[in-house]
């Protein structure tokens, strides 16, 4: 009995005709397109309704930092913040190397850009002052 499933399971496996919906171009003519992280909004509210919509404040470290639309390296440059420049912290990336920071306008650094308040839920920030993505190592958090 048992060999009989074998040679079915066996026989099973070697059908290599190819299902209706698979690309059947030769290798040669497959496109190669740059990957390109796009655009990944910053999430404001990650704590719930009860805190800030973004909790920590920070400030740059480094000498000069860039603000990225997503987080990872190859994603375009947005703007860039010198050191000492405060920001609000408002959400991590996966890897943790990376954070969504909301930053004020240099003018008036006390200023919220409405995210020192409570929101109703998870969302993107959607406010008029500068929003991005930033180096987790680059960045030191403060009491607000």
């Amino acid at each position: 009995m048992r060999s009989w499933f074998f040679a079915a399971l066996l026989l099973a496996g070697c059908n290599n005709s190819p299902l209706p919906e698979e690309d059947l171009r030769p290798a040669d003519e497959e496109t190669t397109a740059p990957l390109s992280p796009g655009t990944t909004p910053v999430r404001i509210g990650e704590q719930g309704p009860s805190f800030a919509a973004c909790g920590i404040g920070g400030d740059v470290i480094a000498p000069s930092i860039p603000v990225r639309a997503a987080p990872f390296e190859e994603a375009s440059v947005t703007d860039a913040l010198e050191k000492g420049r405060p920001l609000f912290v408002c959400t991590r990336s996966i890897d943790q190397r990376w954070l969504g920071v909301v930053v004020p306008p240099a003018a008036t650094p006390q200023e919220g850009c409405g995210v020192t308040r409570p929101v109703g839920g998870r969302r993107p920030y959607e406010g008029a002052c500068l929003s991005g993505w930033v180096p987790a190592a680059a960045v030191r958090a403060r009491a607000r």
